[in-house]
């Protein structure tokens, strides 16, 4: 025979009182999910802020990047229990890729954003243009020379001679990328060669050497 539980006489009308309702303890927030939703926000903003000066473009990359790395890890910690607000992770996850694609557009594609691209060097010089570009060889051999920017050049022979070669373009907006390349025009012949990119007369990349010197300049 089973002995009465003597809880059962000590409580009041022999009846065992209900434990206490226990709430689960509120999730930790999701502090690197939050991070990350407010890095890609400000990366849209920054390539946003681009389209209308592009000084800011450069911001954008680095914002996106973080912000994505922060909001994976967020939704990992979510999804792991280790901390709440997946919802806000998902979110930040979503929104700093949309800031990357934005952030390449505005790189690859910048007419998309209304901005100048680094092909709107004008060569010959436009009239009108806020920036003047000088690009001078002195080359006593003789030199190729390839000058413009990254993507769209010239290239022209600089005769053997003392004096300097020019060649001139001109922008307004846009953070273009100058550059100019001399090289020997006879490979047999030591002939020492230097490059100056001027822009409204300032020097921005001087270089020189044996057989080939090389100026790059990023400008705006």
């Amino acid at each position: 025979m089973i002995p009465p539980d003597p809880r059962l006489a000590a409580a009041p009308g022999g009846v065992l009182p209900t434990p206490p309702n226990r709430t689960p303890p509120k999730p930790k927030p999701n502090v690197l999910g939050i991070v990350g939703l407010v890095l890609g926000l400000a990366a849209i903003a920054a390539a946003i802020a681009a389209a209308i000066a592009a000084d800011y473009g450069f911001v954008a990359w680095p914002l996106a990047g973080v912000g994505l790395v922060l909001a994976i890890v967020g939704t990992v910690q979510a999804t792991r229990g280790k901390a709440g607000g997946r919802g806000i992770a998902v979110t930040a996850v979503i929104v700093t890729v949309i800031a990357a694609l934005l952030s390449a557009t505005m790189v690859l594609f910048p007419s998309v954003f209304g901005t100048s691209s680094a092909g709107d060097l004008h060569i010959p010089p436009t009239p009108g243009d806020e920036h003047n570009v000088d690009f001078v060889v002195t080359s006593a051999g003789g030199a190729t020379v390839r000058y413009g920017t990254l993507n769209d050049q010239r290239t022209e022979s600089a005769p053997a001679s003392t004096d300097q070669w020019h060649g001139h373009g001109s922008f307004s907006g846009g953070t273009p990328i100058l550059s100019l390349t001399a090289d020997t025009a006879n490979a047999s012949v030591v002939n020492q060669i230097s490059c100056t990119i001027l822009v409204d007369g300032k020097t921005v990349a001087d270089s020189s050497g044996s057989t080939i010197a090389l100026c790059t300049a990023n400008v705006g």
